[in-house]
């Protein structure tokens, strides 16, 4: 057996019979000025008593995206860059989706986002980390990603294929 193969196997053993061993970063993409949804969400055979839980969006480790506590959204420790972003699915909550819908994405907010929520009468807790990347619109990849070239010969392939395009 190749060594790729037994790390492969053990790498499986090890999620499949601890899955809290090796921590799980989500990735997610966004293109600049759209809307992006984190994903966090916990399995649950029935529905949450969700004035219990605290849910709290952060990155780094001290810059509040949003917060939820008592039943609500709390704002008053959310950072203003922030500010009329952000919004969980309320109605989602209670059936274990604590996922982030964050609007008019900037470049600035790629980053590693926690999910962190906790139970605070049972007092379990659980955290997701969700790894944002953003890109520019279409419109300027393709300025960025197109070099100059000049014009194809007239017996070029590509130059037809781009007259399909056309």
């Amino acid at each position: 057996m190749n060594r790729e193969y037994v790390f492969w196997i053990l790498s499986y053993s090890l999620l499949c019979f601890f899955p809290g061993a090796v921590p799980h970063t989500t990735l997610c993409h966004a293109v600049s000025g759209d809307t992006v949804i984190l994903p966090c969400a916990i399995k649950t055979s029935e529905k949450l008593n969700i004035s219990n839980y605290y849910i709290y969006w952060q990155i780094s480790t001290s810059v509040v995206v949003h917060m939820f506590y008592n039943g609500n959204d709390s704002f008053a420790k959310q950072s203003r860059r922030y500010h009329n972003r952000t919004r969980l699915f309320l109605d989602q909550l209670e059936h274990g989706n604590f996922s982030l819908m964050l609007s008019g994405v900037e470049p600035a907010d790629e980053d590693v986002y926690t999910c962190i929520f906790r139970n605070k009468v049972s007092r379990t807790k659980g955290t997701r980390e969700v790894k944002l990347n953003v890109s520019p619109p279409d419109n300027q990849l393709m300025e960025r990603n197109v070099p100059p070239i000049g014009p194809l010969p007239k017996t070029s392939k590509l130059r037809k294929d781009l007259r399909l395009w056309s």
